[in-house]
């Protein structure tokens, strides 16, 4: 099943996702001018996803190109040139796209600030080739828990079994 399918799927039972007064989001498809190819095809299925406790966040596309104005700006050293943040994974992984060929990275936060402080390269390996690729794969697919093992893990065990997000994917038969 294509992204596009899962994400029909999953948006009228996006409102069933909601504990403790923690609603999660899942964006409306927009058409973003400005975005790299990679990223501007994966906006063009949802428009940010964002998921109880922080365990998932992508970013708005109005975010993104934020984020794009900001590169080369400042003194500050780049130790992942050529990538943009797009969102988020337990709080401290940063998910990442190369603007050229739209692979895309997980990023350990404390890791970039040292590369950045020591002024050195961080070596990062992609997770997939594209965002909408990653998608399907990570977030609305069977690699979802991986993800979230790649970024640390669960925090708890009650974290695990109150992930709404991966029961629902899960009881579509996603993941």
């Amino acid at each position: 099943m294509e992204l596009a399918a899962k994400v029909a799927l999953v948006r009228p039972r996006m409102g069933e996702l909601e504990r403790n007064g923690w609603a999660h989001e899942l964006g409306e498809p927009v058409e973003t001018e400005g975005l790299p190819p990679a990223l501007a095809d994966l906006y063009r299925h949802f428009d940010g996803l964002s998921t109880r406790m922080g365990l998932i966040d992508i970013l708005p596309a109005e975010d993104v190109l934020a984020e794009l104005d900001k590169q080369g700006a400042g003194d500050l050293h780049d130790p992942v040139p050529g990538l943009v943040q797009f969102g988020n994974v337990c709080y401290s992984f940063a998910l990442c796209a190369d603007t050229a060929t739209g692979a895309v990275h997980l990023l350990d936060a404390d890791a970039l600030i040292e590369a950045v402080e020591q002024g050195a390269p961080l070596p990062t390996e992609p997770l997939a080739p594209s965002p909408v690729a990653f998608a399907d794969a990570f977030l609305f697919g069977p690699r979802y828990r991986e993800l979230i093992d790649l970024a640390g893990g669960y925090q708890t065990p009650e974290d695990e079994e109150e992930d709404e997000w991966r029961l629902l994917i899960e009881d579509l038969g996603f993941a």
